[in-house]
């Protein structure tokens, strides 16, 4: 259960974040007429639900067993995101507009955090299996 919902509790981190930065308003001429962007706040958060379906699509938690196929087009998939967030960034936009590029960066190091404990993993298993066949 923990593996098939990991993403949505993720994206439901990320659209808080989102919901939280678009307090922020970036530089404006005139700020007293700010307004609570509602708008391009609950776009960032369906973009960010699209992208998170993209990696459920590849990753298929509820099935995922040591594919390293899954885990390489992941680690493709991220790594695209990152450079195409690195696009967006600019200077003085409201708080809502990094979060895609913050989303891209934190997806691309977990998915490198998740690489490195899967080979290790594979490193443990080739090691204990070496050393059960060294002691017959």
């Amino acid at each position: 259960m923990l593996r098939r919902y990991c993403l949505v509790v993720y994206w439901a981190l990320f659209a808080a974040f989102t919901l939280h930065q678009a307090q922020y308003p970036g530089m404006m001429l005139h700020p007293e007429q700010w307004r609570y962007p509602w708008g391009p706040a609950v776009v960032v958060v369906l973009l960010l639900a699209v992208l998170i379906a993209g990696l459920y699509l590849i990753l298929r938690p509820a099935s995922y067993h040591r594919s390293w196929g899954r885990l390489l087009g992941a680690l493709g998939y991220s790594a695209a995101l990152v450079v195409l967030g690195s696009f967006t960034i600019a200077t003085d936009l409201p708080g809502y507009w990094y979060v895609p590029a913050e989303f891209a960066v934190v997806t691309f190091a977990g998915v490198v955090f998740f690489a490195l404990v899967q080979v290790s993993a594979a490193l443990w298993r080739r090691w204990e299996h070496a050393n059960l066949d060294s002691r017959t």
